[in-house]
């Protein structure tokens, strides 16, 4: 190429043209890499077609400076499946295709990120006499041992450890013809990946099983695109039907990718996939180093890894020739990005994805969300039904009975102002003694949420956010959930001055120090943001329960997705009307998946289940669907309030927010959008601007706007005159923001 567009990753959506200079133009190609000038700047982008004079516009091109040889060209599918999402969730094609890269991969310093080590190895062409000096014969005669027993090369640095000298020694060894030197590359990722040797259990497949199974095997042989929503209770065998189906996929020679909507599901999900594939696993996620998510986006790119396992991000890995896209937990909200764009939702670019390579894919849960259960009912994807337990020794497992105790009646337990109930406690004390476990959830961290004086009412707030400090017991300090800021713990109230503030409400640190007031010989676990912080902590703490190394492990909704402990028999729910007020259209279906989704981790194996749920609201819908494990009366219940509303999936959601440092000027933004978009979108219902839910974050106010599209109404007629609406208002002000959220799975 003499001239190359290249896509940059800034929210302007065009491509710039560079020339390119003759020394590069035998590695300049599509998908690659490239570091170019822009204004007083130095930017890295992806090069997506050759240029043309006509781009130039009577301009001079400036010059790549770099080109990244090291990491593979973007292939042309991914590329392309960037420029959709870019259209789709309206952002720049460069923004897109950032989220396709290694992190890091922006920044234009990011080269030689390949780390690489010296290996020490014989010379087949080496004297016959051995060397003079005494360290250098000492070095040949262990590298010799070595060699007897298939050891070579070795690093040069184990060498070196092992003999003495230095690396002059082994140089002057080389010179005289002894030894070689090779530089091998060395793959980080391989360090945090679960052992493969393990052997892979024989499973005999029940009915509902082997009909997915074949329903998906004849999908693949017609290497056409096929999308199935796979639809099982708890304890079904799902993760069955995905390692059988991605064992077709790689014997017709195809590559596959596994999402799982949480980073705690990764070790489990690739512990078991490594049984049946063993180390054609790669894993990616963002508690990964740098260097280790570069190493497996090159071994993917290169076809090492046919098979990727992670959340959302991993829907755009490099892989070649995709045949098989499984989305497990497909419901869940975290496949949705936020922030940065691109704001795209995982589980649909993993429908896209499959649908250009002619793959299939498989949506698994066990509560759908009700948009995919609305495609299947109209034929846009097949639906396959599990809805029994895998059967254990031959007789049908049963899903676990639920019990509820009606906080209202606990008067005792209110007066207190404790969270455990006497039949909870019981009940997780019988599991001891029997040397089974639990788990509780409470979907809530720190100690406590709330801190509020008893006489004025006052409650001490972030500055910066408009939202309560929440109370962590072992730092001693307040923080806020959604910035990070800390304070002290003040001693008087900041408004009235008298020492009466108390702690309200309850967190996972204050249910932990309670469960351990009441069981002094409890053995636990916590499983929530402040204590899984660190690199390899979700592994850690699952590994140490499924040793048995804890009677309970509580948590807030980590605990509550996708894990499979064969002594778990009981689960405790706290306070599960949580979440269920909240002023979401989704917020009811959010609660019923989590209820069930946590109720189904009890009775897994041999040993019948239980769960005892707590609520001070026992007849709501919900909870009711919840206890019956009703999905199908849920999912009527549910829709009949979307359809007459008209909320997805009886219709789409866009989510305009403007942000800024002054609230006035922030709302009269967004009401001069607002404005422009009536006019270009008649058919249109528009709510608001309106206060954000969270008014104030990281010191922005941000006021919103909803429009509701009736299902009618074309997608780009949409985008066309969103895009009017910005383009009327004109260039908002430094520091203003205008957010776009295609499709938003909260609007809170």
């Amino acid at each position: 190429m003499n001239l190359a567009r290249i896509i940059l990753p800034l929210p302007v959506d065009r491509p710039y043209t560079y020339a390119v200079p003759e020394h590069f133009r035998h590695l300049v190609r599509v998908g690659r890499r490239v570091v170019v000038p822009f204004g007083k700047r130095k930017l890295a982008g992806v090069v997506v077609a050759e240029g043309a004079e006509l781009d130039l516009k009577g301009y001079e091109a400036k010059e790549i400076i770099d080109v990244d040889i090291e990491l593979t060209p973007m292939p042309q599918e991914v590329l392309k499946l960037t420029q959709w999402i870019a259209k789709y969730y309206m952002c720049s094609w460069g923004e897109a295709a950032r989220a396709a890269l290694p992190p890091g991969s922006a920044a234009p310093t990011a080269r030689s990120r390949a780390r690489t080590v010296t290996m020490v190895n014989l010379s087949p062409e080496a004297p016959s006499s051995p060397p003079t000096g005494n360290r250098q014969q000492a070095i040949i005669e262990q590298l010799k041992i070595w060699d007897a027993a298939e050891k070579l090369p070795v690093p040069q640095i184990h060498v070196l450890a092992e003999c003495g000298g230095t690396a002059a020694t082994l140089q002057r060894l080389e010179a005289l013809g002894y030894i070689e030197f090779e530089v091998e590359v060395v793959d980080r990722s391989e360090g945090i990946m679960p052992a493969a040797s393990l052997k892979d259990e024989s499973i005999e497949l029940h009915k509902e099983q082997t009909i997915a199974i074949d329903a998906i095997t004849k999908q693949l042989d017609e290497g056409k695109y096929g999308c199935f929503l796979l639809h099982g209770v708890t304890g079904s065998g799902k993760t069955e039907v995905y390692l059988r189906a991605l064992k077709h996929a790689r014997d017709s020679g195809k590559t596959g990718i596994v999402l799982v909507p949480e980073i705690s599901l990764t070790p489990q999900t690739v512990r078991r996939f490594r049984r049946r594939f063993g180390d054609d696993v790669a894993v990616l996620h963002s508690r990964m180093s740098l260097g280790e998510r570069y190493d497996a986006w090159r071994g993917i790119a290169v076809g090492r890894y046919p098979i990727v396992i992670g959340p959302r991000s991993a829907v755009l890995a490099p892989l070649k020739n995709p045949g098989l896209i499984i989305v497990d937990e497909e419901h869940e909200a975290s496949y949705k990005q936020y922030d940065p764009a691109p704001r795209y939702h995982a589980r649909d670019v993993a429908v896209v994805r499959a649908m250009n390579n002619g793959a299939t894919c498989i949506l698994g849960s066990a509560t759908p969300s009700l948009e995919s259960l609305t495609n299947a009912r109209d034929g846009k994807y097949q639906l396959l039904e599990m809805p029994e337990r895998v059967p254990i020794q031959g007789s049908p497992a049963t899903l676990p009975k639920v019990h509820i105790v009606d906080l209202r009646n606990e008067k005792e337990l209110n007066a207190r102002k404790e969270n455990l109930s006497k039949r909870l406690v019981e009940a997780i004390e019988e599991r001891i003694e029997k040397g089974e476990q639990a788990i509780l959830l409470l979907n809530r961290r720190g100690f406590s949420p709330v801190m509020e004086c008893s006489s004025c009412g006052w409650v001490p707030e972030c500055p910066d956010c408009s939202v309560s400090m929440v109370y962590h017991k072992p730092l001693h300090h307040l923080r806020c959930h959604y910035c990070g800021q800390t304070a002290r713990v003040p001693v008087t109230c900041g408004e009235c001055k008298l020492p009466t503030l108390e702690f309200a409400g309850t967190g996972t640190q204050r249910l932990e120090e309670e469960l351990q007031s009441k069981i002094p010989h409890i053995r636990q676990l916590r499983m929530d943001l402040d204590t899984t912080a660190g690199k390899g902590s979700h592994n850690t703490i699952l590994d140490q329960f499924g040793k048995g190394n804890a009677d309970v492990l509580l948590g807030t909704q980590m605990v509550a997705k996708g894990l499979d402990f064969d002594r778990v028999t009981l689960v405790g729910i706290i306070h599960a009307e949580a979440g269920l007020m909240l002023p979401d259209i989704r917020a009811e279906e959010r609660a019923f998946q989590l209820l069930t989704q946590v109720s189904g981790r009890s009775g897994r194996a041999e040993r019948a289940g239980e769960v005892i749920l707590q609520s001070r609201q026992p007849g709501h819908p919900i909870i009711q669907f919840a206890i019956r494990h009703d999905f199908a009366g849920f999912a009527a219940y549910a829709l009949e309030t979307r359809v007459a509303l008209g909320y997805p999936p009886a219709g789409r959601l866009v989510s305009i927010t403007f942000s800024g440092p002054d609230d006035d000027k922030t709302r009269d933004l967004a009401e001069k959008w607002r404005a422009c978009i009536d006019s270009r979108l008649p058919v249109v219902d528009r709510l608001g601007p309106s206060p954000a839910f969270v008014h104030k974050l990281k010191n922005r106010f941000r006021h919103q706007i909803l429009l509701k599209i009736p299902l009618h109404v074309p997608a780009s007629h949409v985008r066309t005159a969103i895009e009017a609406a910005g383009k009327a208002i004109g260039s908002l002000p430094h520091s203003y923001r205008l957010t776009v959220d295609i499709d938003p799975v909260g609007i809170v």
